[in-house]
């Protein structure tokens, strides 16, 4: 009884490491947030930001 002919139509599951999985799932939860963060910004920038325009009159040069 041969065994090893048995198995050579099978190929061998490799299986990922859980750190792995669980480091791909943190980067893509936090690309996630920081994707919403971000829009969230651009929709709040109008309320945020304040543009203030002074005029000021420069003096003119005397000539010497």
């Amino acid at each position: 009884m041969n065994l090893a002919d048995e198995s050579t139509g099978k190929s061998p599951t490799t299986r990922t490491p859980k750190t792995a999985v669980l480091l791909m799932a943190v980067s893509v939860i936090s690309m996630a947030m920081l994707a919403v963060f971000a829009n969230v910004q651009r929709f709040r920038r109008d309320a945020v930001e304040v543009v203030a325009v002074k005029s000021t009159t420069l003096p003119t040069p005397q000539e010497r």
